[in-house]
């Protein structure tokens, strides 16, 4: 019988289901709301492989345990359930080449943090994040600036860098073809070019793994605007860095597109009126969205100049195997 797995999934508000891959014949769920506190029975089942419950403590994160006879996982939500956000993502749970997973808690990906109020600030100061690394340029913070959060440290690099702090901006592209300007070249190509260059040498994702190295820096969450494209290269980075596959490190990537489906169809229903063509809609769309050729695009920049991840690793970042070896005995389990 394949080893135990799962995941959770929310239904809405107060109930969450656990999806095992087989059928347990007995087991126990635990759950806790921090990562240092001691697991706190919920319930029991038997014979089952879905487990519906309500959420024992809805208003922070909570982290669940399923023990079944000898065998036991760490679950979580992958999708972090504020109201005001769509692409709020927790990086744990992923399994490795080597059959361990990613630690749930200390890895998040998110959109910028400009609406964080209310019940998703409460929320969020649950998560005990420690550092934000904040992908956009100047004028991208100066018109949407970050919430404040007391105890979390907000650095902010530019991570599609073209000079000082300044980024490919994508949304003067989409005004300029809104508003009818000859675009000199498809976004979407100059979206990808960016894509090359971003995981060479980019001083954003060397402060990324500057706060990798040591473990105390963890919870750290990275985000950008959209929380799709800088901070989707990062994500990636940090996956591969854990012995992660490419195929689910690209899945993961391409998660933005079912996330931000809801608000990406808002905002292409309020352009409607402006968008007088169909090679205009698919340009827009283009850019709201993410593709694989994207993330591939960035993959096989580091693939051409290196012959393998850990030659990249070690070399832009100063992390040797023997250093990336240790940090993913303290990051997997």
């Amino acid at each position: 019988m394949e080893n135990l797995k799962g995941e959770i999934i929310r239904e809405n508000e107060d109930d969450i289901v656990i999806h095992l891959n087989h059928i347990c014949k007995s087991g126990k769920i635990f759950y806790k709301d921090n990562l240092d506190s001691k697991d706190i029975c919920l319930m029991d089942f038997i014979n089952t492989d879905i487990i519906k419950f309500k959420d024992p403590k809805p208003e922070n994160r909570t982290f669940y345990k399923v023990v079944s006879g000898d065998e036991e996982i760490t679950l979580a939500e992958r999708i972090v359930p504020l109201k005001n956000f769509s692409n709020f993502r927790d990086l744990g749970g992923y399994e490795t080449k080597d059959g361990r997973n990613v630690k749930w808690g200390l890895f998040y990906r998110s959109e910028d943090l400009s609406n964080l109020k209310g019940e998703d600030l409460k929320y969020f100061e649950s998560l005990g994040i420690k550092y934000v690394l904040d992908y956009r340029s100047s004028d991208e913070v100066l018109k949407n600036p970050d919430v404040e959060v007391k105890s979390v440290k907000n650095i902010n690099i530019s991570g599609m860098n073209l000079s000082g702090n300044d980024n490919l901006d994508m949304t003067t592209y989409v005004e300029g073809i809104l508003s009818g300007n000859k675009i000199d070249i498809n976004p979407e190509e100059l979206l990808k070019q960016g894509y090359k260059n971003m995981p060479l040498d980019n001083p954003a994702y060397k402060e990324l793994f500057k706060l990798f190295k040591d473990p105390k820096n963890t919870a750290i969450l990275q985000h950008c605007t959209a929380g799709k494209d800088r901070t989707g290269v990062g994500a990636a980075l940090i996956l591969l860095a854990l012995n992660v596959d490419e195929e689910t490190v690209i899945k993961d990537y391409l998660e933005s597109n079912d996330n931000r489906e809801g608000l990406n169809k808002k905002i292409m229903e309020a352009c409607k009126d402006y968008i007088k063509d169909e090679k205009t809609k698919q340009m827009i769309e283009g850019i709201l969205g993410v593709k694989e050729s994207f993330i591939k695009a960035s993959l096989n920049s580091i693939k051409e100049k290196y012959r393998t991840y850990e030659e990249y690793f070690e070399t832009e970042y100063d992390l040797g195997k023997e250093a990336l070896n240790k940090l993913r005995d303290t990051y997997l389990n």
